[in-house]
């Protein structure tokens, strides 16, 4: 029988000084970018603003890159990536979540964790990234989007 999957979206959000903001996770015992499953009635990107406001406090934009925008129909913009990952519960059960990862810039807040879901929140330079104790896939990833964001902002 094939695993459940869950829609979930998450934020990498860069500051002006290009460091990530990252939470201590208290379920996997991880650093990782704030996210979360989608509300019901909820598009991704209010998603990934909402997880970002409840776990760190902090208010953010999505960076949109929307390649087609039409006055007839409203557009949601395009994650910066879409990633597969298999998650374990409580009960050791995998199931997988497929996560819609948007690049996000910070707007105003205070730095807080929801010490329900995270133990801690913090910015971290791409190279303190590299020594955390993350998914194996998150410090190539915060790479890729401190890069395709440097590139935008060149445009």
């Amino acid at each position: 029988m094939r695993p459940a999957r869950h829609f979930t979206a998450a934020a990498i959000v860069v500051d002006d000084d290009r460091r990530v903001l990252l939470v201590h996770h208290n379920k996997i015992a991880m650093w990782i970018y704030p996210g979360g499953h989608l509300a019901e009635q909820e598009d991704p990107v209010e998603a990934a603003v909402r997880e970002v406001r409840e776990e760190t406090g902090i208010h953010v934009r999505v960076v949109d890159r929307q390649p087609f925008v039409h006055p007839a129909a409203r557009t949601i913009p395009s994650p910066f990536a879409i990633l597969e990952i298999d998650m374990k519960t409580a009960a050791l059960e995998v199931h997988h979540h497929v996560e819609m990862i948007y690049v996000c810039r910070p707007d105003e807040g205070t730095l807080r964790p929801q010490l329900s879901e995270v133990s801690a929140c913090r910015w971290f330079s791409a190279a303190e990234v590299e020594h955390l104790d993350t998914p194996p896939e998150l410090p190539a990833l915060v790479t890729a989007a401190l890069d395709w964001l440097g590139t935008r902002n060149q445009e």
